[in-house]
């Protein structure tokens, strides 16, 4: 009987010791590469959950999930990837970003910002709505596999040919 109570009182003891959830809620994930013309994020994630290729943030990825409250000290793991088509390489990032203060959870946008920074911002609306809580930096609409030059540069001639039909 003795050892029945101390295993009752030692469950109890740690699940009072145990730090409460916290509330959470599923957003969507999309990437906005405001990167120069010759530079693309190809894949990007959140602590973990993928938001494939980042462009106009218009594709969207379900689901990161962010507490149902903002609080001070709040970030998330990124990592990335950045393809540089004019040298043929690539590069791979990683950084703990800060989640810019929201009132309620929405869509979670990361910027891969043209000075190398990166932030993350969860609001509805999203860019281009003058409302938008992040950045209102240019987003340029590029499409570098287009580029002959560097398609031929970094898979060779014969590759060039057969994307361009030539």
């Amino acid at each position: 009987m003795r050892q029945w109570m101390l295993a009752l009182w030692l469950c109890v003891g740690l699940a009072a010791c145990r730090e409460p959830q916290e509330d959470t809620v599923g957003a969507g994930l999309t990437g906005i590469d405001h990167l120069a013309d010759h530079l693309s994020v190809q894949e990007f994630s959140v602590d973990g959950h993928s938001g494939f290729q980042a462009g106009k943030g218009g594709s969207m990825v379900c689901c990161v999930s962010l507490p149902r409250q903002w609080h001070p000290g709040m970030s998330v793991m990124v990592r990335w990837n950045v393809t540089n088509w004019r040298d043929c390489h690539g590069e791979e990032f990683e950084r703990r970003v800060p989640v810019e203060r929201y009132d309620e959870v929405g869509t979670v946008w990361v910027h891969f910002l043209s000075d190398g920074s990166v932030r993350v911002v969860s609001a509805n609306p999203g860019p281009g709505n003058p409302a938008y809580a992040g950045p209102h930096d240019p987003i340029p609409q590029k499409f570098p596999w287009k580029n002959r030059e560097w398609i031929a540069r970094c898979f060779g001639e014969q590759k060039a040919k057969e994307i361009f039909n030539d």
